[in-house]
């Protein structure tokens, strides 16, 4: 799931994700769009802009956490600016970011939400 609000960065995120076989829920733009995709969908994995355009991604990463669906803030901003425990426990990539960058971050969020063997 993709929810970034900035149609270059959305398209590059589903870009990165679909040519490593990934099927993207999304690009959302919005909380209200993200949640209503939430109620019917369980992606894998997300990554959500910290600053979107209805206010902040908090409302998405809570309701992310809650359904142990692990994700990455991909943002511009520092992860300081959250005030939200879900954003600020969450892993942080900055932008601008390369393609591997975001597969690796992507990568350890899946592992930390892989329960231990």
């Amino acid at each position: 799931m993709v929810l970034e609000d900035e149609v270059f960065v959305s398209s590059m995120l589903e870009m990165i994700l679909q040519d490593q076989g990934w099927s993207v829920g999304g690009p959302f733009r919005t909380n209200r769009v993200a949640l209503d995709y939430l109620e019917s969908s369980r992606p894998d994995a997300a990554l959500i802009d910290f600053n979107i355009a209805d206010g902040t991604s908090a409302a998405t990463a809570s309701r992310l956490r809650e359904l142990g669906i692990p994700f990455v803030v991909v943002s511009g901003y520092p992860k300081s600016m959250a005030r939200s425990e879900d954003l600020r426990l969450a892993e942080w990539l900055d932008k601008p970011f390369s393609e591997d960058a975001v597969l690796r971050s992507l990568t350890h969020a899946l592992e930390q939400a892989r329960p231990a063997a």
